[in-house]
């Protein structure tokens, strides 16, 4: 499988939205470049954050006139209930068997999920950034993303088409593929990410009385632990938007 790379064009797609409406990619092309957030799903906590942090920063995107959507294998009526639980003003879609993410090149066998990365496409269909992680809380930093947003040519010639692939809702809500894990409740989300945090902050300490050896072991913390930070941020935040 060759899988997704920056430069190439995407595969034309459409997915059913957590209301079981299809969401056509070219379509969005019409209107802006996109943004994909292939997820591993409801149940992981660090998802939940990262999504989260992409909501409160909506404004951020949008004044880049960047579409979000997120992609994973949950049905739309577990995305329905994962919009509502975090507040999200953008829409989660529904790949259920994994097999847009098995055509980009972002699954992982192994857990049966899609490997959790951010695919950004300009309007002429092409991509322009790509992070694919290498465990499951490896995430972009926002700052990175935007920055990609910065760099697109404004006046790129737009090419739309019908979808390549294509899953309808009856599909999407009979054949998913998701594990079987129960979805994080918002109540858990707050308390697990502060748990991380003073967890960081002990190991932070550990690693400063190492010397030279633990400086690198010190720097790759100190990036987990503004990435944990950021979404225990976003969560708050939501916690007061509910």
């Amino acid at each position: 499988m060759a899988g997704l790379g920056v430069g190439q064009k995407i595969t034309y797609f459409e997915l059913p939205d957590q209301q079981d409406y299809p969401w056509s990619i070219s379509g969005q092309l019409e209107t802006g470049p996109v943004m994909l957030v292939f997820y591993r799903g409801d149940w992981s906590p660090y998802c939940n954050g990262q999504l989260a942090s992409f909501a409160r920063e909506f404004e951020e995107f949008e004044s880049r006139g960047a579409q979000i959507a997120g992609i994973s294998v949950d049905p739309p009526s577990n995305n329905a209930r994962m919009v509502g639980k975090l507040l999200l003003p953008f829409p989660l879609l529904s790949d259920p068997e994994g097999e847009l993410a098995r055509l980009f090149g972002l699954w992982n066998e192994e857990e049966g999920v899609a490997v959790p990365s951010v695919v950004v496409i300009d309007q002429s269909g092409e991509v322009r950034y790509l992070y694919s992680g290498m465990d499951v809380a490896d995430r972009p930093r926002t700052e990175e993303v935007l920055a990609a947003l910065d760099g697109l040519d404004r006046g790129i010639e737009r090419l739309t088409g019908g979808p390549e692939f294509q899953v309808g809702a009856t599909q999407a809500g009979q054949s998913s593929v998701r594990p079987e894990r129960r979805a994080m409740e918002f109540e858990q989300l707050i308390p697990y990410y502060r748990g991380v945090y003073f967890t960081t902050e002990i190991l932070k300490e550990r690693f400063g009385g190492w010397g030279r050896a633990g400086k690198q072991a010190f720097e790759e913390l100190d990036a987990f632990q503004q990435m944990v930070r950021s979404y225990l941020e976003a969560l708050e935040e939501t916690l007061r938007l509910r």
